[in-house]
């Protein structure tokens, strides 16, 4: 007997309230574990809250007909969680304006903070595993730095190596190019490209259509909270569905597996 993996996300008939506003409609969304999939939309179509409704910092309208499910499992045990997908948000970058240190930021992954507590207990294990994933992403020399000496495109490797010290099967990355100058955006890609090569699913919430790397090949358009297209980027990325779904003509130039949108 065969079983096969649950998908990484199942969302059917999701609606989130925030305030006065629906922000996410009876969304229905699969994305398997491990695929690279972009999803993409203007500001305020829902992505930022589609992230907090994953992450638990948002929860769903209680309709008999709704259904959420991350691996197959509708409740977790958010440490548990850790392990299996790794969050960088543009929320946790706002956090780490704080004096400390990189070492600091990639090993408070460990507790869920964003620094080092009195009431944490670092072990040698735990410096070998944060050791390793800042080797990964090319910032272990920036482990003593203080964050607010550190460039946008460093600080945000270092975030993406505290979402790796679990080995997650998948990350999810919300705008991670935003802030970044074209030095630190290539940087950042690069890494997102090596890590999709070497088998770690790729989640990637944007609206920079520059973003998507060429290791992705599905993408999603939300737009007033509910999907707008869904498929292969090449029918996707197009002058026709972009320019329909923003609602102004759009021009579309494809270079090495790249889009570009003006």
């Amino acid at each position: 007997m065969s079983f096969s993996t649950p998908p990484l996300l199942e969302l059917i008939n999701v609606s989130v309230q925030r305030g006065e506003r629906r922000v996410l409609n009876r969304l229905t969304l699969t994305i398997p574990a491990g695929e690279h999939v972009a999803i993409l939309g203007p500001n305020g179509c829902g992505k930022s809250t589609l992230i907090k409704t994953i992450t638990r910092e948002c929860y769903p309208l209680l309709h008999p007909e709704t259904s959420f499910r991350i691996l197959g499992d509708t409740v977790w045990n958010i440490f548990e969680l850790r392990s299996l997908l790794g969050v960088v948000s543009n929320d946790l970058m706002a956090q780490a304006s704080r004096d400390i240190t990189g070492r600091e930021l990639v090993l408070s992954g460990f507790f869920g903070s964003i620094g080092i507590g009195p009431n944490h207990r670092v072990t040698a294990e735990m410096e070998a595993t944060a050791a390793a994933a800042m080797k990964q992403l090319d910032v272990l020399a920036l482990g003593d730095r203080w964050l607010d000496e550190l460039s946008s495109g460093e600080a945000r490797r270092l975030l993406i190596a505290r979402a790796l010290i679990h080995r997650p099967g998948t990350l999810i990355l919300d705008e991670p190019t935003t802030s970044l100058d074209l030095a630190g955006l290539h940087e950042v890609r690069a890494h997102l490209r090596s890590l999709a090569r070497e088998g770690t699913g790729i989640v990637l919430v944007t609206h920079h259509l520059d973003d998507i790397i060429p290791e992705i090949e599905r993408v999603i358009l939300l737009r007033n909270g509910e999907v707008y297209r869904d498929g292969p980027k090449a029918s996707i990325l197009t002058v026709g569905v972009l320019s329909e779904m923003y609602g102004v003509q759009v021009q579309v130039a494809e270079r090495d597996g790249f889009y570009r949108a003006w």
